[in-house]
């Protein structure tokens, strides 16, 4: 009996495994995305905040023009090639101080050269041109904005911000949603006290579920989101705030017949607590927790009753945690050389073989203490682990070098070091590792180069290397891996 029961489990534990190489590549350059998407979310949000309020009517129309190469290293160190052509056309319009439109068009054309590792990359849908075209559309009613236009000043105890359309929404820190959603938004300022509610709906395509054993988990994931947040501006030099957002799977019952049949819900609610600020007039600071709880299908794989390897599934309870503090020291030299720290922590449950899917998940009868969430908070190139069992401490420099060349005067190069380390070290990470032996998975080293050249033409290299503890992974999965993206954009 017991070579019967030792046959199965390897041959369960291999149809999961498959699944998971499979999606590596596919998740490493979507985290490259998603870095980009929480730039240029950030740059946008300064740039309204400081552009003038007109007097009538404002246009502004324009666009960007980005070629890529990437080289992905998956799980085996096997060398995958990607070449990206992204033209982007955007129209910003504005009337009267506080009505205002964003449209952005994208056509984004991938070209995947799996370099004789089709079966381990990405989705075939991937390849060629992605939807949908049209990326980023919303309209705001800002009323601050339109009496100042008015009456030549803005109330600064009363104001109403109502905002609806798709665009990439960062929720506090990112730590539970960040990704382009289909929202709308009302801040309601009094005083100090600033109030935002939200509805929200992930958009699709551009959105990759954490529940990547799914069908469509990267172009076809539904999940609606509801909330407020409440923030208090009346400590000076910092912002505390606390949220409550409620996550309803909308792909809840959708099933699938292979490996094993499988039914896919996962319905959570994360209750948070954060603040930014700054410690004195060089260190800005950030830090935010949050408390996740609800409920998930049970893993419908049963190792132990052969040969069907399959079983009931059954709702489970989710009880999980995840926190992440910050903190940016400021040179205020010629170069603007700053120093980031950062720490993640997440929870994570040895009652999983993978933290996120469903296939693979929680045991039946078992509470899911294993962190997921459509946030993202940044953990480097070449891995890019989730927060669920991560403890992850990073430590940044950047700085640009000749700040008194002309030519070279916005050449910003960066350095960025990562430890991953498992919190339970019988419990699995969003990267394959076995279970058990040593807390410690490895490190890693990032470089980035960012370079405009001159108004219109900007360069960008990342660089990253994971460099394991070869005794925590399977054999064959023990080598450095390797990220390499080099890009040009040109705006007009």
């Amino acid at each position: 009996m017991r070579p019967v029961l030792l046959i199965s489990v390897l041959v369960a534990f291999s149809m999961w495994e498959s699944v998971a190489y499979a999606q590596n590549a596919s998740v490493v350059a979507q985290n490259l995305q998603r870095q980009l998407n929480v730039e240029d979310a950030e740059y946008r949000q300064a740039f309204f905040a400081a552009t003038p309020i007109a007097d009538r009517v404002l246009f502004d129309a324009g666009g960007t023009y980005r070629f890529g190469f990437s080289l992905i290293d998956n799980a085996r160190s096997q060398e995958q090639l990607l070449y990206t052509n992204d033209l982007r056309l955007f129209l910003r319009a504005e009337l009267d101080g506080g009505f205002r439109f964003f449209g952005r068009l994208r056509f984004l054309y991938n070209d995947w050269d799996y370099t004789g590792t089709l079966g381990l990359g990405p989705d075939p849908r991937e390849d060629g041109w992605q939807w949908p075209v049209g990326e980023i559309y919303w309209g705001e009613f800002d009323l601050g904005g339109y009496n100042e236009s008015k009456r030549g000043q803005r109330p600064t105890d009363f104001n109403i911000v109502v905002r609806g359309g798709r665009n990439y929404v960062i929720w506090a820190q990112g730590l539970v949603l960040s990704n382009y959603v289909y929202a709308g938004e009302l801040e309601v300022t009094i005083g100090d006290l600033v109030a935002t509610g939200v509805v929200a709906q992930s958009a699709g395509y551009d959105t990759v579920d954490w529940d990547t054993s799914r069908p469509g988990y990267d172009t076809d994931t539904s999940r609606l989101f509801s909330g407020g947040k409440v923030e208090w501006r009346g400590i000076t030099g910092h912002r505390p705030y606390a949220y409550y957002l409620w996550q309803n799977d909308q792909n809840g019952g959708q099933q699938a017949t292979t490996p094993v049949p499988t039914t896919f819900r996962y319905n959570s609610g994360y209750v948070g607590l954060g603040s930014v600020g700054n410690i004195g007039p060089d260190i800005v600071y950030r830090s935010e927790f949050a408390y996740e709880y609800g409920t998930t299908l049970s893993d419908p794989l049963d190792p132990l009753n052969p040969p069907s390897l399959s079983r009931p599934q059954v709702t489970d309870d989710i009880s999980a945690a995840a926190g992440v503090v910050g903190l940016t020291w400021i040179a205020r030299d010629a170069g603007d050389t700053r120093a980031d720290f950062q720490a993640l922590v997440g929870t994570g449950s040895s009652e999983r073989l993978d933290s996120g899917t469903t296939f693979g998940g929680i045991n039946p009868g078992k509470t899911d203490h294993s962190f997921n969430s459509l946030g993202y908070i940044n953990t480097g190139l070449a891995v890019a682990p989730e927060p669920a069992n991560l403890f992850c401490p990073s430590l940044g420099l950047s700085s640009n070098l000749l700040p008194t060349s002309d030519l070279l005067s916005e050449l910003r190069l960066g350095m960025t070091g990562y430890l991953f380390m498992k919190v339970q070290n019988d419990a699995p990470l969003s990267i394959l590792t076995m279970p058990g032996g040593s807390n410690f998975v490895g490190g890693e080293i990032d470089w980035t180069l960012d370079w405009r050249v001159s108004s219109d033409i900007n360069f960008n290299f990342r660089y990253g290397i994971f460099l394991p503890n070869s005794s925590v992974f399977f054999p064959g999965d023990g080598g450095p891996r390797d990220f390499i993206y080099a890009g040009v954009t040109y705006a007009f």
